[in-house]
């Protein structure tokens, strides 16, 4: 996220677009912070309705560029319209 506080990529953006306003990084983790918040909620409430069962699937995965490891969690279930969601 500190990207978007160095210059290199405050003057590409006024390139491609000079009226672009970049953001500061704490406004973006702030904003990043507030749309996780939210879509857990609705996932907490979505997944508290449902009556089926749910599949729960793992992936793991380290990034060699900067020795870090990440794990991805997903779920899929068959909702009420008996749609697959994930």
């Amino acid at each position: 996220m500190s990207m978007v506080d160095h210059i290199g990529f405050k003057e590409f953006c006024d390139v491609i677009q000079p009226l672009f306003k970049v953001i500061s990084r704490n406004t973006l983790k702030k904003d990043i912070m507030k749309d996780y918040n939210a879509e857990k909620e609705k996932m907490k409430l979505m997944l508290s309705r449902i009556q089926s069962r749910v599949a729960i699937t793992t992936n793991m995965w380290t990034a060699t560029n900067q020795n870090k490891g990440y794990m991805i969690i997903t779920t899929h279930f068959i909702d009420d319209l008996w749609r697959l969601q994930s």
